[in-house]
C-alpha cells in the first residue's frame, strides 16, 4: 500500500532514537510490578494474615477508590494485583502517551517530520510506525510482567491476565494519543488532552468501584480490572480494549487523511 510506504524504515529509526528511553520505561514498570508482587509474598506469611488485611480494605472506600475493587484479596495473587492497582495501569498509560506523542506531534513540531515526508514515505507511514513500536513495547511489557509473575510462583492463568491488563491499557492510550496528535498543533496539547482523559478515566473508575461498578465500564482502567487477574480470570474485557483501540486508530487515520 502506497500510504504505508517506508513504514519499516521509520520503525527502525524510532527504535534507534529511543533505544534508551524504551528500555528505561520497560525496566521501571516491570520492576514496579514485580517488586510489589514480591513485597506481598514477603509481608503476608499466611492466608489468615491476608484475610485480616482484606477486611481493612473492603471496609474503606478510600482504598478502593485509589487502587481498585477488592477482588480475591485473601489470596497472594489477588492482593498483588490490587497493590499494583489503578496506579500501575495509569503509569502504563503515561508511557504510551509520552512515547506516542514524541514520535508524532513532537516530530512534526520540530520540523523533522517535514524532512521525512520529503522522501518516499506514505501518508500514514509515520503514524503507523509509531503505533507499531508503541504497541510492540506494550505487548513486550505485558509478556515480561506475566513471565515475572510466573517466575515468582503465582498462578499461570492469573499471571497471563495480569500481563494482558498492562498491554491492553497501554494499547488504548497509544491509540488515543494518535488521535489527539491529529487535532492539536503542539506536543503540550497532546499531553494535556490525553493526560486529562487519563485523569477522567481514573476518576470515573474510582467512582464506579466505590459504587455499584457500572461507571467503571466507562474507563479503560476499569476494563483491565474487570479481567480479574487471580480472581476468576476472564479475557473478554481485554478484547473490549482491543476493539476500542482499533476504532481509535481508524479515527486517527481518518483525521490524518
Amino acid at each position: 500500500m502506497k500510504t504505508l510506504t517506508g513504514t519499516g524504515t521509520l520503525v527502525r529509526l524510532i527504535l534507534r532514537r529511543d533505544r534508551i528511553r524504551i528500555p528505561v520505561w520497560l525496566i521501571g514498570l516491570v520492576f514496579f510490578a514485580l517488586s510489589s508482587a514480591s513485597g506481598v509474598q514477603g509481608l503476608y506469611r499466611s492466608r489468615a494474615e491476608l484475610v485480616t488485611a482484606a477486611r481493612i480494605v473492603e471496609n474503606n472506600p478510600a482504598f478502593i477508590a485509589m487502587n481498585g475493587p477488592a477482588q480475591a484479596l485473601d489470596t497472594f495473587g489477588g492482593r498483588a494485583a490490587w497493590e499494583i492497582g489503578a496506579f500501575g495501569l495509569s503509569a502504563v498509560a503515561l508511557m504510551s502517551m509520552f512515547l506516542m506523542g514524541r514520535q508524532t506531534r513532537a516530530e512534526e513540531e520540530s520540523g523533522r517530520m517535514e524532512l521525512v515526508r520529503a522522501a518516499v514515505v506514505g501518508r500514514h507511514a509515520p503514524v503507523t510506525a509509531a503505533l507499531t513500536v508503541v504497541a510492540g513495547v506494550n505487548l513486550l511489557l505485558g509478556a515480561l510482567v506475566a513471565v515475572g509473575f510466573i517466575a515468582l510462583d503465582f498462578p499461570t492463568g492469573g499471571s497471563l491476565v495480569m500481563g494482558g491488563t498492562f498491554a491492553a491499557v497501554g494499547l488504548v492510550f497509544a491509540a488515543l494519543t494518535a488521535v489527539t496528535a491529529q487535532v492539536t498543533e503542539h506536543t503540550r496539547g497532546v499531553y494535556g488532552i490525553t493526560g486529562a482523559l487519563l485523569g477522567v478515566a481514573y476518576v470515573v473508575r474510582a467512582a464506579g468501584d466505590i459504587g455499584n461498578g457500572s461507571l467503571s465500564w466507562l474507563s479503560p482502567i476499569g476494563w483491565a480490572q474487570a479481567a480479574r487477574p487471580f480472581a476468576g480470570e476472564r479475557w473478554w474485557p481485554l478484547l473490549l480494549a482491543v476493539v476500542v483501540s482499533a476504532l481509535l486508530i481508524y479515527v486517527a487515520f481518518a483525521l490524518e487523511a
